[in-house]
């Protein structure tokens, strides 16, 4: 447990500290023009689900019972961990929400022109997102007040959930991966938050296969079980291997448009 619970903190520990750097940024410049009012309320959102389905797993799970040994403990290899790390994340971005909507008013922040609103196509899917978790959560809310409780049940909710936040964590990554190659530059681009996310991610994938190692083995109802964990660590990984091959190519090239202040959060 000793070299579980220390790959847990330095996950934990570089996924959290990754994400104050546009925090302090944007009180630095009493601005928040370089944070995208989209990528915030998206990543908000998906970590949002991400908290629900982790606090089901960690608190309303029930162990299985000898009388059902035959039946496999598929309990996702979810700790507190994690349950830290995202409460952590989702009040991390509430305060970047405040600095982008309300910055003038909370933070004492210079009037600038922010973007006002959401751009039409991930106003979209923010919207498509809400209205799937909110079908998804009264089917699963229904179905455990008619049938009681079940673990399958349940598994196959939170996995839609984390699906959800991978497809947060896809949709924000994106446009800044083709702004980076439009550009051929990564000027302003804060590279240490990606290393932080990549040794974040590599430390959550060690300790789910020591996890997985220590009890059930590799099979696929394990990796069914902890779809969501490895499914969001590995999106993370490729989109910062990107940023990183990137940075790598574009480091030395000259900027093509005055510089800004374009920061990378997790």
């Amino acid at each position: 447990m000793v070299v579980e619970d220390v790959l847990g903190l330095i996950y934990v520990w570089s996924w959290c500290v990754s994400m104050y750097p546009p925090v302090v940024t944007n009180w630095k410049q009493k601005s928040s023009t370089a944070v995208s009012k989209d990528f915030v309320i998206l990543n908000t959102s998906g970590y949002f689900y991400l908290l629900v389905s982790l606090t089901l797993q960690l608190y309303l799970w029930q162990p299985v019972s000898e009388k059902d040994g035959r039946q496999p403990d598929t309990r996702p290899k979810v700790t507190q961990f994690d349950l830290w790390y995202c409460l952590h994340g989702f009040v991390m971005n509430l305060v970047l929400v405040s600095q982008v909507i309300y910055g003038k008013k909370l933070w004492g922040f210079k009037a600038d022109s922010h973007q006002v609103r959401m751009k039409p196509y991930y106003h979209k899917f923010w919207i498509i997102s809400l209205v799937v978790f909110t079908i998804l959560t009264v089917r699963f809310g229904y179905g455990t007040f008619c049938h009681g409780w079940n673990n399958q049940k349940t598994l196959s909710y939170c996995n839609s959930l984390f699906i959800l936040k991978i497809s947060m964590s896809l949709i924000k990554n994106v446009p800044q991966t083709f702004h980076n190659y439009e550009r051929k530059s990564m000027k302003g681009f804060a590279i240490q938050s990606v290393m932080l996310d990549i040794t974040g991610g590599v430390a959550s994938l060690l300790q789910l296969v020591s996890q997985i190692s220590k009890d059930q083995g590799f099979n696929a109802t394990t990796l069914a079980a902890n779809f969501g964990k490895i499914g969001l660590a590995l999106v993370t990984l490729v989109f910062d291997f990107i940023y990183v091959s990137q940075w790598l190519i574009y480091r030395d090239a000259e900027l093509a448009m005055p510089s800004s202040n374009i920061i990378k959060l997790s």
